[in-house]
């Protein structure tokens, strides 16, 4: 009887217990949720880079060879003509071009690489005149030139 006695007693106390620890943490929670504050913060846009961008076309490349001043009969100073338009619908800034000159049979000789720091604006073309490049090989004929990368963003002077 004294052993009945004792498991019903221990089992009293346990349910109250397993009680009391249920009922504490549901108001625990409930206090939680209310005390919850959602903050917002907006982060500054930054640009987004696109390797080999599709929207840019170059339209127009065109290449002069200029005789080095120095001794050196082997290289000469590439005066290029770049003509680049966006047909797509964000403005690029910050291009990267590599210009690849090939000899008469097609090798490429020489490869070079310029930046311009310019916004191009969606439907716009950006025509670059002077670009002189140095340490070029005599026997360039052609050039291509291709558009590494450019960042897609907005440009300095827009705002939103």
């Amino acid at each position: 009887m004294i052993r009945r006695s004792l498991f019903w007693g221990l089992t009293l106390v346990l349910i109250v217990a397993l009680t009391f620890l249920i009922n504490r943490s549901c108001r625990l929670e409930k206090e939680q949720a209310q005390q919850l504050v959602e903050t917002i913060e907006q982060a500054k846009p930054s640009s987004t880079r696109a390797l080999e961008p599709r929207d840019l076309k170059i339209v127009q490349s065109k290449m002069e060879l200029e005789s080095a001043d120095s001794g050196d009969k082997t290289s000469s100073t590439a005066r290029q003509e770049i003509e680049i338009y966006n047909g797509g619908n964000a403005p690029y800034r910050e291009i990267q071009l590599r210009f690849a000159y090939r000899d008469r049979s097609g090798k490429v000789i020489a490869s070079k690489t310029y930046s311009v720091t310019q916004t191009i604006r969606p439907g716009g073309a950006l025509k670059l005149d002077n670009i002189k490049i140095a340490d070029i090989p005599s026997s360039a004929a052609t050039l291509q030139a291709t558009i590494v990368y450019a960042d897609i963003g907005l440009s300095s002077s827009s705002k939103q």
